[in-house]
């Protein structure tokens, strides 16, 4: 009976941790994804400034 008091501490306390870490890792990947989009938009239309490429990427992704 124990035992399952330890495991069912251990499941909580890791799904308290994953949910706090949600916040961190999706806005490094939202970040990952915005460079990305920039590097590749740059590169299909070389008239095309960073700054530029970036307010449009923004736009695409977070839609």
């Amino acid at each position: 009976m124990y035992k399952n008091y330890k495991l069912l501490l251990f499941l909580g306390a890791a799904i308290i941790f994953l949910y706090m870490s949600v916040d961190k890792y999706e806005e490094f990947s939202l970040k990952k994804s915005i460079s990305a989009c920039v590097i590749a938009k740059s590169k299909l239309k070389k008239e095309l400034k960073p700054t530029e490429a970036r307010i449009i990427c923004e736009k695409e992704i977070k839609n």
